[in-house]
């Protein structure tokens, strides 16, 4: 059974997020899908820190282990 997700956002950032989906061959609809099935499974958190600092080089962490191999391959490259 399928449910209904309505909700409301600013306009710029509805534009900015469907011209990124479609960048990425993607729809919308799909983002949200899998940015909702990500939360539930615990793929996808969210976490607010204080920090009085930034740090110089941000580490980001994935629990999926092909996409942590992914993104140490990609920092390889960038460096």
């Amino acid at each position: 059974m399928l449910s209904q997700v309505t909700f409301t956002t600013q306009n710029e950032l509805k534009k900015q997020a469907l011209s990124k989906a479609k960048q990425e061959g993607l729809s919308l609809k799909t983002v949200l899908v899998y940015a909702l099935k990500g939360f539930v499974t615990g793929t996808l958190s969210f976490g607010l820190s204080t920090v009085d600092t930034e740090p110089e080089i941000e580490e980001i962490h994935f629990r999926d282990p092909s996409i942590n191999a992914k993104a140490k391959k990609l920092a390889e490259l960038l460096q």
